[in-house]
């Protein structure tokens, strides 16, 4: 049960997300945020449609996450050129998406910067205040969709359940008493959570 229970919240919001890409199976998919609550379960629903995964996140324990997923493209935020990364990824043309999951606002900045032509960029995460910036030109030029997504409906939920029992995704969770709340959020704010945390209000 524990395990179910953020499926019904992260998992069925980034499922829905990655349906609006409306790609095809090989297209590449950029998460920024892919060790996270939300990140991780992205990562796994996009190699489950079978898109190719790009990861963007921080530190040995999100890399080892991701990679335990069989997803082998990870770049560290902190060691710079993450859009010559991207770029190299990908062939030098950029990705056919970003689907956008981190709670920090510099991680809309790139999300246009990473895509091909036609390429989409979905917003999920909600960092405070943020704003997305878009040249007008170029993305009129390049075709370049921005999507809002936000969760998803009942059938959205009952497929991204059917998606988990069928072992293509997994929770990476930890169980926390409610009193331990305060340090949960305190480790959220430093990006220091990997996958999701469950309560137990018993």
């Amino acid at each position: 049960m524990a395990a179910a229970a953020p499926i019904l919240c992260a998992g069925v919001t980034v499922y829905k997300a990655m349906k609006e890409i409306g790609g095809v199976c090989g297209d590449s998919v950029v998460i920024p945020g892919a060790g996270g609550g939300l990140g991780h379960y992205a990562c796994q629903y996009a190699r489950a449609m079978g898109y190719r995964v790009i990861a963007i996140d921080t530190g040995a324990d999100k890399r080892k996450l991701i990679e335990s997923y069989g997803i082998k493209d990870f770049i560290d935020f902190k060691d710079g050129n993450v859009r010559e990364k991207v770029l190299a990824a990908t062939d030098g043309r950029g990705a056919h998406a970003t689907v956008v999951v981190a709670s920090n606002p510099e991680a809309y900045n790139d999300a246009l910067s990473f895509l091909r032509p036609h390429g989409a960029v979905v917003m999920v995460g909600l960092p405070k205040d943020a704003k997305v910036t878009a040249d007008v030109f170029g993305s009129v030029l390049n075709a370049h969709r921005i999507i809002g997504s936000y969760v998803g409906n009942r059938q959205d939920s009952i497929e991204a359940l059917k998606v988990a029992a069928g072992g293509d995704v997994s929770t990476n969770y930890s169980i926390e008493k409610l009193d331990n709340l305060p340090s949960v959020f305190e480790r959220m704010e430093a990006g220091k959570l990997a996958g999701r945390v469950v309560l137990d209000c018993a």
